[in-house]
């Protein structure tokens, strides 16, 4: 069995970033699904090898393992919502746009008083 790894600091400040985002699909409070179509193009990742931390799109309990589900009816979530690269690409997107949005902020509160 494979060893857990251990997230990095750089690993965790992602996945808070993009479970902040909330649920790609509603809107609600997310949690990370660590997307599967990579390895064998299946999304059989092999034994022993798991997603990285930053392949990960928010999504909330509902639409990552309920009865419509990423997980349980992955082809038709897909036909829906889009393919998991995708959605990886739109929320990769919408974190640049939130460190951006961090960045000024941080930015004109250094700043303020010169502004």
């Amino acid at each position: 069995m494979a060893k857990k790894k251990v997230k990095t600091q750089q690993e965790k400040k992602h996945l808070e970033l993009v479970s902040s985002l909330g649920c790609l699909i509603c809107q609600r409070p997310a949690i990370c699904h660590h997307i599967r179509n990579r390895g064998d193009g299946k999304g059989n990742l092999g034994f022993g090898n798991r997603a990285n931390h930053f392949e990960v799109i928010p999504l909330c309990p509902d639409h990552h393992v309920g009865s419509f589900s990423i997980h349980n009816t992955k082809a038709q979530f897909e036909s829906m919502y889009g393919t998991e690269r995708e959605l990886l690409y739109t929320t990769l997107k919408e974190v640049e746009k939130l460190e951006q949005a961090n960045d000024l902020f941080n930015f004109y509160n250094k700043h303020k008083g010169e502004l």
